[in-house]
């Protein structure tokens, strides 16, 4: 039987009729000029780019896999265009554009590289996107934990040492995720933690979800993807001017099979991914090859002025990562941390005043501190309505009496595997009745999504005290079925014992 090869994918009409004329034009200028032709839409989306006064504008630019817009799960003409000058400007080897968020990058990045039955490392602090992955994956955790400030209740740097001790005593571990920077904006040195795994046959993801910014100009820090890791994930949305959902995923060594990462990306991803989102992304990447560096040295400036601005505070504190007795690598400059713990204010109630007296909105908050995280939009009348705020509240509010110190829980006894968890059977038990049962649940503090507690751990009075301390507080404290805190999942005793479980 002869095969007929087809024709390659073209480019009709005005929009892209050749490789110099599509690069000229953003994908958001394609998108608009698509629809000034006047073509008539007998495909999806259903609103048919009608002005619905409820889509604000967008429906315009809103279009599905025609002719001449590729295919993000097949790309071959506009996008893969794209994606190949992101690469370039980020010093990846690949990248790909994520509209489902880092989320979905990092379930395809760990399926990719780890097969089922596989060990591996995870830092503590890890978003809980990478507990789901695991248990969905089948893989078996172990966990580095990373330094920690009981002063203020947040993690600090993963130690390389500690990566490699369990690397070590645990020499089955094929893959170790790492969070860096971190919510609070706290850096650990990845290329000695790169160095490690690569001598002990391990691959490295970092999720940069926070960091986008990083490396892009020499006034903040470096950025994971120049350090030796095998992936970075970058939620662009999180600091950088693209729209809410969109991030990158960047391959940064010859150690990732790009198939089976494009078979998995097409897996975890929408089949009918947004072109608004994706014009937002493709925007972002031109936007910061011509006028971003100066913006990114700008914003930069900015924050250094604000910060030196805070010096004279008497309460509340700007964290700044510096004499924190070797609990930080590297600080990212751009996660401004409110530090409470001096005054008789909490984070949450520095965060309320914030907003019902000043209508200035924060990331989020906790017990003894409040996060205002900035971004490239950030303007200089942003950063002095927030100095003049905390200014007025910190004059007004009196010193604490006493430290109220948030000590982590350690990390529980496994008697279960995540993934061994839906095949046991469970019931839902109240939580002062929990002790010494397994739970069946993960529990995070939500933002930032670290787990207080991982499935198939015991449940001991520690993880108890911790969760409801930062409840009471009125941190967001979410069990996987939303019973906490009256209630947790657990396995049956009926399942009877397995590994430590008694």
């Amino acid at each position: 039987m002869k095969i007929v090869k087809r024709n390659k994918l073209s480019y009709k009409g005005k929009i892209g009729t050749d490789d110099k004329t599509r690069d000229s034009k953003s994908l958001a200028v394609m998108l608009r000029e698509y629809g000034d032709e006047g073509h008539v839409p007998f495909h999806m989306p259903g609103h048919k780019r009608v002005a619905y006064n409820h889509l604000s504008g967008v429906a315009g630019l809103d279009i599905t896999e025609i002719e001449g817009f590729d295919n993000l799960n097949n790309a071959k003409g506009v996008l893969r265009d794209a994606q190949k000058k992101t690469a370039m400007f980020f010093g990846a080897n690949e990248s790909r554009f994520l509209t489902c968020g880092t989320t979905a990058g990092m379930l395809a990045a760990v399926r990719t590289l780890s097969h089922s039955g596989d060990e591996v490392l995870i830092a503590r602090n890890c978003h809980r996107c990478v507990y789901n992955a695991v248990e969905i994956c089948g893989l078996h955790p172990y966990y580095v934990t990373p330094s920690y400030f009981e002063e203020y209740g947040f993690y600090g740097s993963v130690m390389p040492a500690d990566v490699d001790k369990a690397l070590k005593e645990h020499p089955n571990i094929s893959l170790v995720v790492i969070t860096s920077p971190t919510y609070e904006g706290i850096i650990s040195d990845i290329r000695a933690i790169a160095v490690i795994c690569r001598a002990n046959g391990a691959k490295l993801i970092v999720d940069e979800a926070h960091g986008s910014h990083l490396g892009l100009s020499k006034k903040f820090a470096q950025s994971a993807r120049t350090l030796g890791a095998d992936i970075v994930i970058n939620s662009f949305h999180k600091t950088l001017p693209s729209l809410t959902q969109t991030a990158v995923l960047h391959v940064c060594s010859n150690r990732v099979d790009i198939e089976r990462l494009d078979k998995n990306l097409s897996i975890f991803q929408t089949s009918s991914p947004s072109y608004v989102l994706m014009a937002s992304l493709e925007g972002c990447v031109r936007y910061l090859q011509g006028d971003g560096a100066q913006v990114i040295d700008q914003w930069a400036d900015l924050i250094d002025k604000f910060r030196r601005s805070m010096s004279r505070l008497k309460h509340i504190k700007l964290f700044d990562g510096e004499n924190e007795g070797g609990r930080v690598y590297a600080y990212d400059k751009s996660k401004l941390v409110f530090l409470t713990v001096d005054s008789a204010l909490s984070g949450l109630e520095l965060s309320r005043a914030l907003k019902n007296k000043f209508k200035l909105e924060l990331e989020m908050a906790s017990a003894n501190y409040a996060l205002a995280m900035t971004g490239a939009g950030d303007s200089l009348n942003s950063y002095l309505a927030l100095s003049e705020a905390v200014y007025t509240i910190d004059g007004s509010v009196r010193e604490r009496n006493g430290l109220v110190k948030i000590n982590v829980s350690a990390v529980g006894k496994k008697a279960y595997e995540p993934c061994q968890i839906d095949l046991l059977k469970t019931e839902f038990v109240d939580l002062e009745k929990s002790l010494g049962r397994v739970i069946a649940e993960n529990v995070w503090a939500y933002p930032p999504g670290s787990p207080l507690i991982c499935k198939g751990e015991v449940i001991d009075a520690e993880f108890v005290r911790y969760a409801l301390c930062l409840y009471e507080y009125g941190v967001n404290v979410e069990s996987e079925h939303k019973h906490f805190p009256d209630n947790v999942l657990v396995v049956d005793k009926s399942e009877g014992a397995n590994g430590e479980e008694e």
